[in-house]
């Protein structure tokens, strides 16, 4: 129940009343709270992370994330799942909050962002062994290009 009323609540992405009800901070702190929920409600994860991506087009929302109490810990659990869906819909979020700049880039920049992306880059550089470490099945291989594409951009953005 509570997956689905978060991927209903993503389909209000967009609407203004929406997006100022999100940007508030008691309400953000429930999105980011069900965003790293992901060990024990992947599906609910999952929809809100996806929905915070999603909301990152509006500045107002994407101040109010990085000036969140909890936002280094939020990116940091966030870099380091290992939840390739996760990892996906998170740095699209960094991808975003970067081309803010400003505040929204520097938060990024303070949680290591762009050592870690750095980092993972180089440990998969040799894609073809780290397919064949993780035995990925093609979804996941196809995932992983993208999750190493953005921390490629994120990597060169940050430096």
């Amino acid at each position: 129940v509570r997956q689905a009323a978060t991927e209903a609540m993503c389909n209000m992405v967009g609407n203004q009343e929406f997006m100022d009800h999100l940007a508030k901070p008691d309400n953000l702190r429930v999105w980011v709270a069900f965003s790293l929920d992901y060990e024990v409600n992947f599906g609910c994860a999952s929809a809100a992370l996806g929905g915070l991506a999603m909301a990152v087009y509006d500045i107002n929302f994407s101040k109010a994330l990085v000036a969140s109490s909890n936002f280094d810990e939020f990116a940091k659990a966030l870099m380091e799942c290992g939840q390739l869906e996760l990892m996906h819909r998170a740095f699209a979020l960094f991808a975003g909050l970067i081309e803010h700049g400003g505040e929204c880039r520097d938060a990024l920049v303070n949680t290591g962002l762009g050592a870690f992306c750095e980092a993972y880059v180089t440990s998969y550089q040799d894609e073809s062994k780290a397919l064949n470490d993780f035995n990925f099945s093609s979804q996941e291989r196809r995932l992983f290009d993208v999750v190493m594409g953005l921390a490629k951009e994120i990597a060169r953005s940050l430096r």
